[in-house]
């Protein structure tokens, strides 16, 4: 039925004419849409990320290279243990007229300690904040619970709502009328589709008049739409799309992720999971060279560890699990299951990381060591509350990556994984304690010496079948110019749309 549906809703935008396809509007397709619609801080992962970085911005932004940059805030500095000074971008204003000063950073902040952002993803993400108060129009101090040096940082995934709008509304309908300093203003919230206008005065003003972010779960609906002409920009594309798209004159663009893509093992739902052999054993029964090689053309790498190269803490000794079948059987007798076992994967089916057919090459890989993946697809949205609901999952791994954007941080994709998640699905308590350590401590030095040693423990822990790091394929047409990203960080405001 799921599958129906979108076939449905794919052949129902396609057959359409569509409306915003000139030259004056960029037409972006993505794989779902952000599930508390305009809410800056209910969720971080995707799909928000496509839709925020047109309608949001933060204090910072942090690049490919893992490098800080200045955003709303053009200087920081830490003035104690605890305390840090950010100096303001003058001459910022919110879509809807709303001058940018301190009071949207301490209303940000202030929200963050209320009970009303408890379940929300970045009250655990930023859970160092502890306070901010305005020493200006245009200098604010954050306070953090403990010592942090890595605060600029990690306040690049603090988005500016509209202070006045946001108390006036509340969070609900703030959602529904999201307003921000980014380059676009939603002009119309649908249940598939945002219809967006430039935002002119914004200090990141946009190139092109009009944007439309359309809802396409199926990638090939998404490659169709870029070669009819009825999408600008298809994210989460396939390899393979690389030759259709060349033929017509479009391009295929390769950006380096901010994550590692793994099948997590549900180790709370499913006990035999908590056995390191039968984790080991999955790990070693998968041919990652083999998979990258031959269905990603060599573009994407073998993961070493649980975060991505370009992160902070990333440590370049650890090498890939190798490939070692016979050492998978060996482990699976050894931990009582010489006959094999059986389990469900959850996996979001349409996308470059999380295509079908390589689940079903890793289901492959798993039947010769004589453990069966059953592959059920599942809605993005599904999966997203199911991340977020205790007891919602119904088999015993599901496909999501351990991410580390905005900041580029190793530790950031731990808020999930860990024991810090209020619904984990793994727990190390041991590890715990030196997750702390490296969280707090004032230097940078030590911060990464345990970070790396966390990295360690959980490639010798194997809570997830490791797989590779994250490069996302985007198809663009011929008409658009650069398409600047970090991962799925998409800015803008630098696309242009020839006539």
């Amino acid at each position: 039925m799921y599958f129906k549906r979108i076939l449905f809703i794919a052949w129902s935008f396609l057959t359409a004419a569509p409306a915003w396809a000139d030259a004056d509007t960029l037409t972006v397709a993505v794989v779902g849409l952000p599930r508390a619609m305009g809410h800056p801080y209910a969720l971080s992962n995707l799909p928000t990320i496509y839709t925020f970085t047109a309608i949001f911005d933060a204090l910072t932004f942090v690049d490919g290279k893992g490098e800080v940059k200045p955003w709303l805030a053009t200087a920081w500095k830490q003035t104690g243990d605890t305390t840090w000074e950010f100096d303001l971008r003058p001459n910022v204003v919110f879509s809807n007229g709303e001058k940018f000063t301190a009071d949207a950073v301490v209303s940000a902040v202030t929200y963050l300690q209320t009970p009303a952002a408890v379940a929300d993803t970045i009250k655990q993400e930023l859970s160092a904040l502890k306070a901010a108060r305005a020493l200006g129009p245009l200098k604010v101090e954050i306070t953090t619970n403990a010592p942090d040096p890595m605060l600029a940082r990690e306040v690049s995934a603090l988005r500016m709502a509209a202070p006045e709008a946001w108390q006036r509304l509340g969070p609900q309908e703030f959602a529904k009328n999201p307003v921000g300093t980014g380059p676009f203003k939603v002009e119309n919230w649908a249940a598939s589709r945002i219809s967006l206008t430039a935002f002119k005065q914004s200090w990141r003003p946009p190139k092109v008049d009009r944007m439309e972010i359309i809802a396409l779960p199926d990638g090939a609906a998404r490659l169709q739409g870029v070669l009819s002409g009825s999408i600008d920009i298809a994210v989460s594309m396939q390899t393979e799309d690389k030759a259709a798209l060349e033929a017509a004159g479009h391009r295929l663009q390769a950006e380096q992720g901010t994550g590692v893509f793994a099948i997590i093992l549900n180790l709370e739902k499913d006990e035999r999971l908590r056995d390191l052999r039968v984790r080991q054993a999955l790990n070693y029964a998968v041919d990652r060279n083999r998979i990258a090689e031959v269905m990603f053309h060599g573009l994407m790498n073998p993961a070493s560890q649980f975060t991505p190269p370009n992160a902070n803490g990333y440590d370049p000794e650890l090498k890939p699990i190798p490939y070692d079948p016979a050492k998978a059987r060996a482990l699976l007798k050894e931990a009582g299951y010489e006959k094999g076992l059986s389990f469900v994967l959850e996996a979001v089916p349409g996308s470059g990381v999380s295509d079908s057919a390589i689940f079903q090459q890793i289901a492959a890989n798993l039947a010769e060591v004589g453990v069966k993946m059953e592959i059920r697809g599942i809605p993005l949205t599904q999966l997203s509350v199911a991340m977020r609901t205790k007891g919602a999952f119904t088999g015993s791994a599901f496909a999501v990556d351990y991410g580390t954007a905005p900041s580029l941080d190793s530790l950031r994709a731990l808020k999930l994984h860990s024991c810090l998640n209020p619904v984990p699905w793994y727990c190390d308590p041991e590890i715990m304690p030196m997750v702390e350590r490296a969280s707090s401590t004032a230097s940078m030095d030590e911060r990464l010496k345990l970070t790396r040693t966390v990295m360690r423990r959980y490639r010798d822990q194997m809570p997830a079948i490791l797989l590779w790091d994250i490069v996302y394929f985007d198809a663009i047409r011929k008409e658009i110019g650069e398409v600047p990203a970090v991962g799925t960080w998409i800015v803008y405001d630098r696309i242009t749309k020839r006539r």
